[in-house]
């Protein structure tokens, strides 16, 4: 399944599995939730009961909203089991840049403060398929909560622009289960018209 995506720099396309769905700026959330929801568990071959239907529709629905609260070119939810819910909600934005930008410069665009951040963050460039990408992950507290989360950023570098995947993930354990996942979706990025 592949998303055709215009509005950035430059254009590509995002192709994703099924257990992905994708969520944009100017959906209705509700319906695009509910929807979701009978897909996710028509995927699953389950049939669930009504509760469970609308349990997943409002988990759904407030990731999609939280997702979208700050501008971005939407988000995708992951959910390879509707019973536990979604495991994950990746941002897609972009970036405008001079030309000639270095990486380190759109690295750092992603990186939290040094007190938030509890190890060296982890900066990898990726090449094997799609398009060239960095990724960037972070392990980080809050001192509003207290809480300790994963930062992972996928940079796709442009020549006036770039393309990121962006997630925050509560449970660093549960990260290591996600993170081929995460992969597989960064590595689904492409230029429109490239195969």
């Amino acid at each position: 399944m592949g998303v055709d995506l215009t509005d950035g720099p430059p254009d590509i396309v995002v192709d994703f599995s099924a257990a992905w769905t994708r969520v944009l700026p100017d959906d209705d959330i509700a319906g695009w939730a509910r929807a979701a929801a009978e897909r996710t568990w028509a995927l699953s071959g389950v049939q669930p009961s009504a509760l469970d239907a609308e349990m997943l529709a409002a988990e759904y629905t407030v990731l999609a909203r939280v997702a979208l609260t700050t501008p971005c070119f939407g988000a995708f939810v992951f959910c390879p089991e509707p019973s536990r819910g979604p495991r994950a909600c990746v941002r897609l934005i972009g970036l405008r840049h001079p030309a000639g930008v270095e990486d380190r410069t759109l690295i750092d665009q992603f990186l939290l403060p040094a007190e938030r951040q509890l190890l060296s963050p982890q900066v990898e460039q990726a090449t094997d398929a799609g398009l060239r990408r960095i990724r960037i992950r972070q392990r980080a507290w809050s001192a509003d909560t207290g809480k300790v989360s994963d930062h992972i950023a996928y940079v796709f570098p442009g020549d006036e622009g770039a393309w990121a995947l962006t997630t925050s993930l509560p449970d660093p354990r549960e990260t290591e289960l996600l993170l081929s996942d995460l992969d597989e979706l960064a590595a689904g990025v492409r230029l429109q018209g490239a195969r």
